[in-house]
This record gives C-alpha cells, sequence and structure tokens, in this order.
C-alpha cells in the first residue's frame, strides 16, 4: 500500500515533531478505528512518548484504491478522552 501525505498532515507533522516512521506504524497497528459519514478514518495510536509518557496519535486519512491518504495529524497526551 502506497502513502500519500497532504500538504496539510506534512505542516501538522513538522509543527508537531511527529515522525513519518511513527504516523505508519499507526496506520499499521492501530489501537482502534472508526469512521465518518464522509467516508474518512480516524487511526488512534496509543504509544509511549519522551519520558514514558502515555501519548495518543490520531490520524486522519482517506482511502482510495491502492493509496491511503493522509490528510491530517494530531498528538495528544489526553488518552482519556480520546480513547
Amino acid at each position: 500500500m502506497k502513502y500519500e501525505f497532504l500538504p496539510h498532515a506534512r505542516k501538522r507533522m513538522a509543527e508537531r515533531t511527529i515522525s513519518r516512521k511513527l504516523v505508519i506504524d499507526a496506520l499499521r497497528f492501530p489501537t482502534k478505528i472508526s469512521s465518518n459519514r464522509q467516508g474518512r478514518q480516524l487511526i488512534k495510536k496509543l504509544y509511549t512518548g519522551k519520558r514514558g509518557v502515555k501519548r495518543l496519535l490520531l490520524v486522519v486519512i482517506e482511502v482510495a484504491s491502492d493509496v491511503i491518504i493522509i490528510i491530517t495529524v494530531i498528538d495528544t497526551s489526553k488518552v482519556g478522552k480520546y480513547l
């Protein structure tokens, strides 16, 4: 499967120092997946960040034939709120 990062997603990753490797890991091994009415999926990945703190990575995607399009990426410490 190919991955296409939209400019908005690349910008958010740079702002939040989120690596491409972490995003792809979330897509391959998600903690939870949900969908919305527009056909987008929300991938949630629980991981351990710096200093051993639990964090949650949220990745909004669309799937188009053989390409996963990454719309945006969010990293949060509010695990209980979103998971």
